[in-house]
């Protein structure tokens, strides 16, 4: 997990608009008998406009760029955006493309060997080009959406401790793991483009706080970043996959409890959908919510626009973990004393 840990791109606390794009990179496709192979990359000052710094998430972002070096005339053109985060080289490859040869729908990003979770990045395309006609202008737009999938885990009344082995363990951590390890995504038209089994953990949320008044749960003390406001007794974290596509027997995701080390399992839930389905896709720009949060900074579900209403169904409802029916069994060992017994 050493390497989502460390990764600098924007952290996950809520279903907000937001992005924080600060690496814009722009390919040129061409059109040979209808398939569409890479011919270079267009350079751009200033990241063609897009250089957020890494504390400043903005909503929808839009820039125009007039190209320095024209297309030529004579051909038809797709263009690839791919925009990055802050500290991307930690955790995607280079691409790999080869003038010639690489086509748009071979176009791929893939995770460095050593990262689970994903960092958050965008891929568009354009549509046709078409300068076979003669005419060397256009103005076209490309727009951008999430390569990734969002995963929250936001968690309420989490067991103290569990039974293990016939003893109690202190429960230590929250991981939400991904049945399929996503490693690479098509840019085209951000899917799955392979995947390797095995649960693979994207989030682990250290628990931290005191037991509280039933001496079951834990009761956290500190909200998970500055700014970030979260329910009483609850847990928030999130991250980002590359797209998978469902496993054939194992459910997408599954919520699990460990000890101090989290090779101990003491508890794992599966993660349904529409109330039944365990087994669904990881989709591109699609946010997948264990518990609902609606914005990072708030937990009434307010818009924060003059005038806005609060919104119940945007509220926070985390999802709450005390379904253990828990008995303490104890042996006392100590006498109760009758001292100084007498004769009649």
């Amino acid at each position: 997990n050493s390497g989502k840990e460390t990764r600098a791109g924007r952290p996950l606390w809520s279903s907000e608009a937001l992005q924080q794009v600060k690496y814009m990179q722009l390919y040129i496709f061409k059109d040979d008998n209808g398939t569409y192979k890479y011919e270079k990359e267009i350079t751009g000052g200033n990241n063609f406009g897009f250089y957020n710094d890494n504390k400043v998430a903005q909503g929808d972002e839009t820039h125009s760029y007039t190209l320095t070096t024209k297309l030529e005339a004579g051909a038809k053109y797709k263009i690839l955006a791919v925009g990055y985060e802050d500290g991307y080289t930690a955790t995607f490859k280079a691409l790999s493309l080869t003038a010639g040869t690489t086509t748009l729908a071979e176009a791929k990003i893939e995770l460095t060997d050593d990262v689970d979770a994903a960092d958050e990045m965008f891929s568009g395309v354009t549509a046709d080009i078409d300068l076979s006609t003669g005419t060397t202008s256009f103005n076209v737009n490309v727009e951008l959406k999430r390569v990734v999938a969002g995963v929250l885990g936001y968690f309420k009344n989490v067991p103290y401790q569990l039974e293990d082995n016939g003893a109690l363990v202190q429960v230590k951590h929250i991981l939400v793991q991904v049945a399929k390890k996503g490693t690479s995504a098509l840019l085209e038209n951000r899917t799955a483009s392979e995947a390797s089994d095995g649960y693979t953990t994207i989030i682990d949320i250290p628990l931290t706080g005191s037991q509280d008044g039933t001496n079951n749960w834990y009761a956290n003390t500190t909200a998970p970043a500055d700014g970030v406001q979260i329910e009483a007794n609850s847990f928030l974290k999130g991250a980002y996959s590359l797209p998978i596509t469902a496993h054939a027997s194992n459910a997408t995701l599954k919520v699990v409890l460990t000890g101090e080390q989290t090779s101990t399992i003491l508890k794992e839930y599966p993660v349904v959908m529409d109330g039944t389905n365990d087994k669904f896709t990881l989709d591109a720009n699609s946010i997948y919510m264990i518990g609902h949060k609606s914005k990072a900074d708030g937990t009434d579900g307010d818009d924060d626009t003059p005038g806005g209403d609060d919104d119940d169904d945007k509220d926070d409802d985390p999802v709450d973990l005390s379904k253990e029916q828990i008995l303490s069994i104890k042996v006392l060992a100590g006498w109760d004393k009758k001292y100084d017994l007498g004769l009649n």
